[in-house]
């Protein structure tokens, strides 16, 4: 396995691959600008995606009225899940575009509507102010948020892979999660410091949507930075050799071997949803609701957790790249079966050290799932319906099990009278990707199929 220290691009000598095709790698420099331009708009994207959780209690109160404020929460998560509804609505609309106009110019189109929705939510007014219309009006600029991502990451995952050498794919792409993970450490970071800065009254009025405002200027830098970085080398050759197919989406679900490659692309997606999700956008208010920590220690605590998934997700890859993608699924679900409970007993304990270490334990596990799920994702599909597969299989995965994570934990609380409920939805997920093991081939070191 080639070693460097070099970052996200490495050096030219480490973007050198024995098994790769001629054309298909990039030099150390290309393969850094290639990785910085798809990560930014995956960082984006997850921003987003966490201050709106961070942000769910307050949003609750400006957008639905009442007294009940369980059932304001639940509306506020509702609103949250129709966003990954949406997900595998853009796989349908960006992965055919992307498969027949090109990756680089359908990322630039998806950083631009994800900006622009984002910063929507921001200027929207309460309820207070426009009634039913706050609401309505949440709904739909979240929805088009959902259209958005389910474009963003499995594009910036295949404009990674196809840029990179064969035996450190799974790296390379792990590089993209590192900008999810930065994306979601900074909304993590400025809704902490909104909670411990600004009074109660102030962020009902104005600091929820300082957060949501972020998105122009961040959104405007992306765009350009991907302006500037050529198309990948596969993409090309399909293109020179008129092997791009006129109807991706036909392509892949009208024979049984597409659905095979959705099936086999799940068994890595299983184990990474359910724990990202639960960290990420249902913890913060259950720390507190259920845990009594401060909305900053809970913050504090999950941010903690985060960092310990990003320190996983290269040392996740690298293993992957080296040991084969099987035997890492197999050690994630393993774990994933094994630690789930500890974890949530360690978070019953109370206080604000046990609850971090519970999450901890959550975040590593995680941070090896993410760290190396794209690679054999993008593997399982040829380069002409490559962006189009992944689109609906991260979709799918998003908007039947991540999505809807915190709506199902809090209903599931509420009709079991068990809060360890989350535990068993880890584990529940885990079971299928660990039977899968089984029966899917191995993928890593090879060439990605045209």
């Amino acid at each position: 396995m080639t070693t460097d220290s070099n970052g996200p691009g490495g050096s030219p000598a480490a973007a050198v691959s024995p098994g790769s095709p001629a054309g298909h790698v990039a030099d150390g420099s290309t393969l850094r600008k290639v990785t910085i331009a798809a990560s930014i708009g995956s960082a984006i994207e997850y921003f987003d995606l966490v201050i709106y959780g961070a942000m769910a209690s307050v949003l609750a109160n400006v957008f639905f009225p009442g007294d009940n404020d369980t059932a304001k929460l639940l509306n506020t998560f509702a609103v949250f899940a129709l966003a990954f509804l949406a997900r595998p609505l853009g796989g349908l609309l960006w992965g055919p575009l992307g498969d027949k106009i090109g990756r680089k110019r359908t990322l630039g189109t998806i950083i631009v509507v994800m900006a622009l929705a984002t910063a929507g939510i921001g200027l929207l007014p309460g309820y207070a102010s426009i009634g039913i219309l706050a609401p309505l009006g949440l709904v739909l600029l979240r929805f088009i948020q959902g259209i958005s991502a389910g474009g963003e990451m499995p594009g910036a995952a295949t404009f990674v892979a196809e840029h990179s050498p064969d035996n450190r794919r799974a790296y390379q792409s792990s590089f993209l999660q590192w900008a999810v993970t930065t994306g979601q450490i900074s909304a993590l970071l400025v809704a902490t410091l909104l909670v411990t800065t600004v009074s109660a009254e102030d962020m009902r009025s104005w600091g929820w949507r300082v957060p949501f405002l972020l998105a122009l200027p961040v959104g405007a830098i992306g765009l350009y930075i991907r302006s500037r970085v050529e198309e990948t080398p596969l993409f090309d050759k399909i293109e020179e050799k008129g092997a791009k197919v006129e109807h991706p989406i036909k392509s892949l679900l009208g024979t049984a071997r597409g659905w095979k490659m959705l099936g086999r692309s799940q068994f890595f997606n299983l184990p990474a949803s359910i724990p990202a999700y639960l960290l990420l956008t249902f913890m913060p208010a259950w720390l507190v609701s259920s845990v009594h920590l401060t909305r900053g220690q809970a913050l504090t605590s999950v941010t903690i957790a985060v960092v310990a998934a990003m320190v996983m997700q290269p040392i996740g890859a690298r293993a992957s790249d080296r040991f084969g993608r099987r035997p890492l699924l197999f050690t994630i679900c393993v774990a994933e079966l094994i630690l789930a409970y500890p974890a949530f007993m360690l978070l019953h304990v109370g206080g604000h050290f046990f609850a971090t270490a519970g999450l901890v334990l959550i975040g590593v596990v995680h941070g090896l799932a993410t760290g190396c799920q794209a690679a054999p994702t993008l593997e399982s599909f040829p380069t002409k319906i490559r962006y189009t597969g992944y689109a609906l299989s991260l979709g799918l995965s998003t908007a039947l099990l991540a999505g809807p994570t915190p709506y199902v934990a809090t209903w599931l609380i509420s009709i079991t009278g068990s809060s360890y409920a989350p535990a068993w939805m880890i584990m529940i997920c885990a079971v299928p990707a660990l039977i899968g093991v089984f029966f899917i081939r191995e993928t890593s070191n090879r060439p990605l199929p045209m």
